[in-house]
């Protein structure tokens, strides 16, 4: 997985590369529609890569960007110096553990650059008709991304029975007896983000897609 983030006046993107071992690549981006930095931004394009990979089940993985900052701290190799930064390098940590094995490496921007081409195409997105030659998964967040999502929720010692809360919700409506109105109210936020499949129970794609196209549809 291939990381970026790019701020100019127009406005502020990320770009993600997931690559597989026999080379296919999904391109993303995602214009961001809220206040930010540039190490947020970093952040914002790491965090994204790494829950498409969960999204498509990856477990061995390996994951380049040019932020020697990002890649640091995720790697702890660098002590956090602005608080801000502290939620999304704890949900960073978080989505690790639904790897086997993670590799982060810091690469120059220079070598980055498809990641980062990305990055600026979103920042500069504003109504979406312009061609694309690959298929390309455009998104907008109003929020952080550490903000309500689902990692942030898991109880990885519980993670099986957390799963069954919300396929039992799914099919049936109906709650855990010892859920709380708290619990409740997460249960229905979250299944927001499954869909059953027969019996399998499916994460779908998060709700901030604005538009899917390819080189046919346009």
């Amino acid at each position: 997985m291939y990381f970026d983030g790019a701020m100019n006046k127009s406005g502020v993107g990320i770009g993600v590369v997931l690559e597989a071992p026999n080379g296919e690549q999904l391109l993303m981006l995602k214009r961001l529609c809220f206040l930010t930095t540039n190490n947020i931004t970093e952040y914002e394009a790491c965090i994204c890569g790494l829950e498409a990979l969960i999204a498509v089940g990856a477990k061995k993985v390996e994951v380049f960007g040019d932020s020697m900052l990002v890649v640091s701290h995720v790697k702890g190799e660098w002590e956090l110096k602005e608080e801000k930064l502290r939620p999304y390098l704890e949900y960073a940590k978080k989505l690790l553990f639904s790897f086997v094995e993670v590799t982060m490496k810091h690469m120059p921007r220079a070598q980055n650059q498809i990641a980062d081409a990305l990055a600026t195409l979103a920042s500069l997105w504003e109504k979406g008709d312009q061609k694309l030659t690959q298929p390309v998964i455009l998104m907008r967040s109003k929020i952080p991304c550490y903000e309500g999502l689902i990692i942030a929720h898991l109880d990885l010692e519980d993670e099986m029975k957390w799963y069954e809360d919300i396929r039992r919700y799914l099919e049936v409506r109906e709650y855990p007896q010892s859920a709380n109105s708290r619990d409740r109210a997460t249960i229905r936020r979250l299944a927001t983000q499954f869909t059953l499949v027969g019996v399998t129970l499916q994460k779908v794609l998060r709700r901030t897609i604005a538009l899917v196209c390819d080189e046919k549809a346009v």
